[in-house]
């Protein structure tokens, strides 16, 4: 109660007290590998899945007789590694490939996991994406950065798609409008873990590409998806796991608080411009301060951010 009083009363302590935990909580968060780093780490899900963290993207690495069933393909500068690593995880070759994103960091590594990968004689390994994802590499500059023949090549229409592959279901759904216009996440039934792509991104701000169809009304729409899906243990926590498409794995908390931030800051923004403010003076409110010491990044910042958000609301 005390804090409550004072905090109204000195309203300055408050914004001196969110600033000084928001620089603590950016200085004891780990850096992310660079985009362009050879480096990776893998780590143990659950049920029979994997993490490999890249600087492109997480890759989720599904075991089993068949055949090593991957989602994403993370930086190219690391698939070599992640080669190594996928030797080291299991005797069986990738056989399945599923990009969530056509973003670079997702499927640049396509050109190093295809050739590796088992598959039909002509096509090679399946990669499997969102339709929508072709027309993007078609008609954007991303699809000159990546030769065709790493395009996906099994691509589906409409919301979903389904999967049963080393004895575990799998569904695919598309996300409309998020990210970008071709964002799907991929649910392990058996597993219990759900590989989201950068609709959830726990080491930054939603990084939105209107260009490419994105909206953050359509990543708000794909965090309550993930909510939905995702069954706690406790307390939020446990039960599903997701795998973001950077940072650590998650539950389902992160998720609502990611969600909360992202809807929150919405909020903010739409209420000052209600008011006539224009994007400086916005900018000069702070309406992120508690929330930078764990979202804002060299490549994308706060005030990048707040601006994307503006340019969308206005």
């Amino acid at each position: 109660m005390w804090f409550k009083e004072f905090t109204k009363s000195s309203p300055g302590i408050l914004c001196l007290l969110l600033g000084l935990a928001s620089s603590f909580s950016l200085a004891q968060r780990p850096e992310p590998l660079a985009p362009d780093s050879d480096e990776i780490e893998v780590l143990p899900v659950q049920g029979n899945l994997y993490m490999i963290a890249t600087g492109g993207s997480n890759i989720a690495v599904q075991l089993g007789d068949e055949g090593l069933l991957l989602v994403d393909a993370g930086n190219i500068e690391a698939g070599e590694n992640v080669l190594a690593a996928l030797e080291r995880l299991s005797n069986n070759p990738p056989s399945q490939l599923i990009n969530t994103s056509i973003l670079a960091g997702h499927i640049a590594g396509n050109q190093v996991i295809h050739p590796a990968g088992v598959g039909q004689a002509i096509i090679g390994m399946p990669i499997i994406g969102h339709t929508n994802g072709l027309t993007l590499l078609a008609t954007t500059e991303l699809g000159e950065d990546l030769p065709y023949e790493y395009w996906p090549n099994s691509t589906f229409f409409g919301v979903d798609r389904s999967l049963f592959y080393n004895g575990e279901g799998i569904e695919m759904t598309y996300q409309p409008n998020a990210i970008t216009d071709s964002d799907i996440m991929v649910y392990f039934r058996d597993s219990d873990v759900l590989v989201t792509g950068d609709i959830f991104d726990i080491t930054q701000y939603p990084r939105v590409h209107p260009e490419l169809g994105g909206s953050l009304q359509g990543v708000i729409d794909a965090l309550n998806r993930i909510i939905d899906i995702t069954i706690p243990r406790y307390n939020q926590q446990g039960g599903t796991l997701v795998i973001p498409g950077h940072g650590r794995i998650a539950s389902e908390s992160d998720v609502v608080e990611y969600r909360d931030m992202v809807t929150i800051i919405r909020d903010r923004v739409q209420a000052l411009l209600n008011e006539g403010k224009s994007f400086r003076e916005i900018l000069a409110a702070r309406p992120a301060l508690e929330y930078d010491g764990l979202y804002s990044g060299r490549d994308w910042s706060t005030e990048m951010f707040l601006e994307a958000v503006y340019e969308e609301l206005r």
